[in-house]
C-alpha cells in the first residue's frame, strides 16, 4: 500500500509539473536555435564579413584618393658667398615651407584580373552563404535528434506509468488471493517487488529526461535550469522516391554545393594569376599647393599651385618564373578541388542509398512492431483476466507483462530510429532547412 501511494504520489507531482510547464515544439526548438545558438551566429558573423568584401574597391576597381598636408620651420643661422661677389651672412634667418595636395591614382587595365577578383569575391561571398547553411542543417540535425530522442523518452515514461498499472492490477488480485486463501503470500510479495522494480525504473528514466532537457538547452543557447515539455508523438512523413533523389541530390546537396563553389574560386584564383602576363596602366592625377619663404637665400619666396596628370604603363617581361610556377600551382589546386568534389559526390551517392535502404527498413519494423504491440496488449490483457480467474498463474502473467513491456520498448525505439533516418534523407537532399 506504501508503494501504491508513492506511485500515486509521484504520478500527482509529474502531472501538476507538466500541466505548468511550457510546450516547446521542434519548430519553436528551430527558431530559438537559429536566434541564440553560438556556432550559427559566429557563422553568420563570418558571412556578413564575406557580403561585405565582395566590393567594387576591394577588387580594384575604383581610383584612390589621398589628401596630403605638410609643414615646416626653420631658424638658421645663413651665410652664403655668391659668384657676384655678394655675401650674405645673417643670424636667425627664418625659413617656412607649407605643402598641401591631392593625388589620384586609378588602374586603367590589369588584364581584366579586377573584374575576375570581383567575381571571385562575389563566389566566396556565395561560398560562405552554403557554409551558413551547412551549419544551420548541422545544428537543426542536431536539435531534430535531441529532440525526438526526448519525445521517445516521454514515451518509454508514459509506457512505464501504463505498465505500473498493470503491475498495481496484479499486486491488488495477488493480495485478495492471499488473504482469501486461494492465493500464496510470495506471489504477492514478488507482485510487490516487480512493480517496486518498475517504480525505480520509472524514477530513472524521469532523471534522463531531465538530463536530455540539459542537453537541448545548451543547444538552444538557454540556461540548464529552463523546463519544458516537448509533444508527445513522433509523426513520419516524408516519403521521397530514390531516382528522383538521385537526381535532386546532384543539386541540392549542400556539401556538394560548397565543393562546386570551391572549384569555381580555384578557376577564379588562375585567372587572376593569368592576367599578370598582361601590361597595367594607371592613371595618376594630382592638384597640388606648394609655398616657401626665407628670409635668406636666393630664393625669398615660392609658391606653386595646379594640376597634374599622367599614365604609368608597365609590364613584367620577366621575373624569374615566378607566375609561370604559379600558374602550375593552381592548376594543380584545381585539378584537387575537382577530385575532392568527385570524392564527395560518391560519398554523398553512397550515403543517400544507404540512408534510403535504413529508412525503408526503419519504417518496415516500425508497421511490424505496432502489430506486435496490439498483440502483446491482447495477450497481456487475457493473461491478466486468466490470472484474475485463476485459470493461470503469476509466472504466465510476468511473461506477458515482460512481453508486453519489451514490445512497448521496442516500437518507441523504431518510431525514433524512422525518425532519425528520415531527418538524414532530409539532410542529405538538401532540404532539412526549409
Amino acid at each position: 500500500m506504501k508503494s501504491f501511494i508513492i506511485f500515486i504520489s509521484i504520478i500527482l507531482i509529474c502531472f501538476i509539473q507538466v500541466k505548468s510547464q511550457q510546450v516547446l515544439t521542434l519548430d519553436n526548438a528551430i527558431e530559438i536555435a537559429l536566434k541564440n545558438n553560438y556556432e550559427i551566429q559566429i557563422s553568420k558573423n563570418e558571412n556578413e564579413i564575406s557580403k561585405n568584401n565582395a566590393t567594387a574597391g576591394n577588387a580594384g576597381m575604383l581610383p584612390q584618393l589621398n589628401l596630403n598636408a605638410s609643414g615646416t620651420f626653420a631658424d638658421n643661422n645663413t651665410k652664403q658667398e655668391f659668384s657676384t661677389g655678394v655675401v650674405v651672412n645673417k643670424t636667425g634667418a627664418i625659413a617656412t615651407g607649407l605643402n598641401a595636395g591631392a593625388t589620384l591614382s586609378w588602374t586603367l587595365f590589369d588584364g581584366f584580373k579586377m573584374f575576375v577578383t570581383l567575381d571571385k569575391l562575389k563566389e566566396i561571398s556565395n561560398m560562405s552563404e552554403i557554409s551558413l547553411k551547412i551549419e544551420i542543417e548541422n545544428t537543426i540535425e542536431e536539435i531534430s535528434n535531441q529532440y525526438f530522442q526526448l519525445v521517445k523518452q516521454k514515451q518509454l515514461i508514459k509506457a512505464i506509468e501504463n505498465n505500473l498499472e498493470l503491475y498495481k492490477e496484479r499486486v491488488k488480485i495477488t493480495e485478495t488471493k492471499w488473504k482469501i486463501g486461494s492465493g500464496g503470500k510470495l506471489e504477492y510479495l514478488q507482485a510487490k517487488v516487480d512493480m517496486n522494480e518498475q517504480t525505480s525504473n520509472y524514477l530513472t528514466q524521469k532523471n534522463i529526461m531531465s538530463e536530455l532537457k540539459i542537453l537541448l538547452n545548451n543547444l538552444l543557447a538557454n540556461t540548464p535550469e529552463n523546463d519544458f515539455e516537448v509533444e508527445d508523438s513522433i509523426i513520419i512523413s516524408y516519403s521521397p522516391n530514390f531516382e528522383e533523389l538521385k537526381t535532386t541530390v546532384q543539386s541540392q546537396n549542400t556539401q556538394l554545393q560548397l565543393f562546386q563553389k570551391n572549384i569555381e574560386i580555384g578557376k577564379y584564383s588562375l585567372r587572376e594569376l593569368q592576367s599578370q602576363n598582361y601590361p597595367k596602366l594607371i592613371l595618376n592625377g594630382a592638384y597640388n599647393f606648394s609655398r616657401t619663404d626665407n628670409q635668406a637665400g636666393l630664393v625669398l619666396y615660392n609658391r606653386n599651385i595646379g594640376p597634374s596628370a599622367g599614365l604609368t604603363l608597365s609590364w613584367n617581361i620577366f621575373n624569374g618564373n615566378i607566375l609561370k610556377n604559379q600558374i602550375q600551382n593552381s592548376n594543380i589546386l584545381l585539378n584537387t578541388s575537382e577530385l575532392l568534389f568527385n570524392n564527395t559526390k560518391l560519398v554523398v551517392e553512397s550515403s543517400l542509398l544507404k540512408a534510403f535502404n535504413d529508412f525503408n527498413n526503419a519504417k518496415q519494423i516500425l508497421a511490424l512492431e505496432e502489430e506486435n504491440l496490439l498483440l502483446a496488449k491482447e495477450n497481456v490483457d487475457v493473461a491478466l483476466e486468466s490470472f484474475r480467474l485463476g485459470s493461470s498463474n503469476s509466472i504466465e502473467l510476468k511473461e506477458a507483462q515482460k512481453s508486453f513491456e519489451d514490445s512497448q520498448t521496442r516500437l518507441v525505439n523504431a518510431r525514433y530510429t524512422t525518425k532519425i533516418a528520415e531527418i538524414s534523407l532530409l539532410k542529405l537532399n538538401g532540404i532539412l532547412v526549409k
